[in-house]
């Protein structure tokens, strides 16, 4: 008898499924909303979910950068793809940094994927660790984050859309999920399919169990950024709107 019940243990243990890397190196306990490192023109441990003024967005809508020395050919490549989803949908360009100021810097040899948001003046970084960061949805999801965009499921309006279960969220990370209090309306409704949406079990106690994000819609599947090959074209219109006063088609 002793024996069966300690078989059922194993067998429930064993069900349980495993974080994937990808989903860890996203959501950071302790950086704001799981991948954001900080925020041009906010102190740190006092952000506001809010897409940034005019001032802490990239004059002209070019974001130079430069990759680090950890970053192999391989990696170069999918980031140079994640960049080309940019420069065909909208106004912003991804330039190799030759003597501007103000750049980003990727790196992959960092723990995580996180970014700043918006241009925070100098030389900022994007991590894109080699380990569970290698996503071309990843990479635009960091990329929006540097360009000044924050999550869709922490958007202002976000409880018709999803009902966030704070029971299935682990202890001490229930900020994670905070609203937009100060936010700029740029031109788009509630996206499911935005790449910056994160997934069901994001932060939760019991991962592929315990459900942390719930869509109203019982039709909708949530789906993580690494799991998907493009921005939405909802993504693609708030950045175009959010730079139309900085850059032009």
């Amino acid at each position: 008898m002793l024996l069966v019940t300690l078989l059922a243990v194993v067998a429930v243990a064993g069900a349980t499924p495993a974080v994937p890397r990808a989903a860890t190196a996203m959501y950071n306990p302790d950086l704001f909303q799981g991948d954001i490192k900080g925020i041009a023109g906010q102190e740190p441990g006092k952000e506001r979910a809010a897409i940034l003024g005019e001032q802490y967005l990239w004059p002209g809508g070019v974001v130079p950068y430069v990759f680090g020395n950890s970053v192999n050919s391989y990696e170069r490549s999918l980031i140079i793809s994640a960049m080309d989803d940019f420069h065909a949908r909208t106004c912003i360009r991804f330039v190799e940094r030759t003597s501007q100021s103000n750049y980003i810097e990727i790196v992959s040899n960092d723990s995580g994927c996180w970014s700043y948001v918006g241009t925070i003046g100098g030389k900022q970084r994007v991590s894109l660790d080699s380990n569970g960061c290698m996503y071309k949805g990843t990479v635009i999801h960091e990329l929006m984050h540097a360009i000044g965009f924050y999550h869709e499921h922490c958007r202002n309006d976000r409880d018709s859309y999803v009902t966030i279960h704070y029971e299935n969220v682990q202890a001490g990370m229930e900020s994670q999920f905070n609203k937009d209090t100060y936010w700029q309306y740029v031109g788009e409704g509630y996206n499911y399919e935005s790449i910056m949406h994160y997934g069901t079990y994001a932060f939760s106690v019991q991962w592929g169990v315990a459900k942390t994000i719930v869509p109203t819609d019982p039709n909708v599947i949530l789906t993580e950024a690494y799991d998907k090959l493009q921005m939405a074209q909802s993504d693609a219109n708030q950045i175009n709107n959010l730079y139309r006063n900085q850059c032009s088609f």
